[in-house]
Parts: C-alpha cells; sequence; structure tokens
C-alpha cells in the first residue's frame, strides 16, 4: 500500500484529501504545520508527498527544498497560489508537479498515480542497469531515460523531449521561442523554458563528459555542446 503524506493547514481540505485517498487504497498521513512534515519524512518512508504552499509556520517551497535533502519522494504543490511565478518556485524548489484549489478529488487521484508510476519506473531502471564503460551512453527513448557514466537517470515527459530536441540539434542554437513550439506546442508562457531547461541541467549534469553541456545564448535560446569524447 502506497504511503502518501498530506500538508495542509486546512482542516476541511485535509480530512476531505485523507478521506478519498483512504477509499482509493492509499496509506495517509496528515501534517498541518511545516515542522511537523519535516519531522514525519525524517522517520518515516513516503510515496508521495502532497504540499500546501502557504502554512503558518514553513512556506511550502522551504519544506520542499528541505525535504530534498532527505528523500526523492516525488512532490506534488497543491496551493491557492496560480500565478506563474508560483508555479516555477515550485519547480526551482524541486517539486514534480503542481495543482491549483480549487481542484478535481479525481485529478488528484490521477496526479498521485502518474507521479507514482514514474517513481516507479526510476527505481526499477535504476535497480536493472548493468553497468557499462564510463564513456558509453544508452539514450532510451522508450521510457525516457539515460544512462552514462555509470549512472541511470529517468526523465519526465517534458524533461526528455527538451533532452532530445537538443541532442538531436547538437550545436544548433535554438531559440525559446522554437524550443516553446516544439515541446510545449506553444500552450505555455515563454518563461517556462528557462524553468524546465534548468530542470534538465541539473537532471545530466554529471553526462557532461560524455554527451555535453547545455549553453545559454543570452537573448537568444540554448545549444548543446558536444563532448570530445563522445564518439555516438
Amino acid at each position: 500500500m502506497n504511503e502518501i503524506l498530506i500538508v495542509d493547514d486546512n482542516e476541511e481540505i485535509l480530512t476531505a484529501n485523507r478521506d478519498h485517498l483512504t477509499a482509493q487504497g492509499f496509506n495517509v498521513t496528515c501534517a498541518d504545520t511545516g515542522i511537523k512534515a519535516l519531522a514525519l519524512l525524517n522517520e518515516n518512508r513516503y510515496d508521495c508527498l502532497v504540499l500546501d504552499i502557504l502554512l503558518p509556520d514553513l512556506d511550502g517551497f522551504t519544506i520542499c527544498k528541505a525535504a530534498r535533502t532527505i528523500t526523492n519522494t516525488p512532490v506534488l504543490f497543491l496551493s491557492c497560489l496560480d500565478e506563474i511565478d508560483d508555479k516555477v518556485n515550485g519547480l526551482l524548489s524541486g517539486g514534480d508537479d503542481y495543482m491549483t484549489k480549487p481542484y478535481s478529488l479525481r485529478e488528484l487521484t490521477a496526479r498521485i498515480h502518474a507521479l507514482l508510476r514514474r517513481s516507479e519506473i526510476q527505481e526499477n531502471n535504476t535497480a536493472d542497469v548493468r553497468t557499462p564503460a564510463q564513456e558509453n551512453i544508452i539514450i532510451d527513448r522508450n521510457h525516457r531515460s539515460i544512462f552514462a557514466c555509470g549512472k541511470n537517470v529517468l526523465l519526465s515527459d517534458k524533461e526528455f523531449k527538451l533532452f532530445t530536441l537538443l541532442y538531436d540539434n547538437q550545436g544548433a542554437i535554438l531559440s525559446k521561442e522554437e524550443i516553446l513550439k516544439e515541446v510545449w506546442h506553444n500552450n505555455a508562457e515563454i518563461g517556462i523554458v528557462a524553468v524546465w531547461m534548468l530542470r534538465l541541467r541539473r537532471k545530466i549534469e554529471f553526462t557532461e563528459e560524455v554527451i555535453g553541456c547545455i549553453e545559454t545564448i543570452y537573448g537568444i535560446g540554448y545549444r548543446l555542446i558536444k563532448s570530445p569524447h563522445n564518439d555516438i
């Protein structure tokens, strides 16, 4: 049974989420402050963290950053804050998804299931990986994973689309507008490109020696500089 930790200072929301998710087969723990949440994360293992931002002691961004030092548990922000800057801050602080209130309990359940599936695939891939020579690169386009330098990383759908767009056009400068069109089909603000590019950089920085590095062309866009060690 999957363990879910819900952090929210609204008792009505906590109760509704707990009762619904429990009925869906989850084992749910609740916390109404950031301090309680961090204490629980230190003492227990959870499969998903559903996190509000506006809490009486610590804000959700601070909690998420602190949680990332002790766990890789998927984090779903659930907040009344719906500005693009809030969503950006959520992703930059280590969040995996962001929902705004009011929301559907069915959608909340679906998003949790999606995060759990992604986490499970990553764990399985890491457990089953075979260690080739350090210079070998394996890009699994079916499972959105990269194996390089003896490590394996599973990317989200958007992260992998970004990576393959850069990788398949190594050396070419891609404008933010081109990237927005190819990855988001122009259904997002232009600022989202920089946010997800930062996430991608953090996840694949260990591959720089063999794959290359993502270079920012200020005022224009990005390109992947090919590593001299990469023979692919």
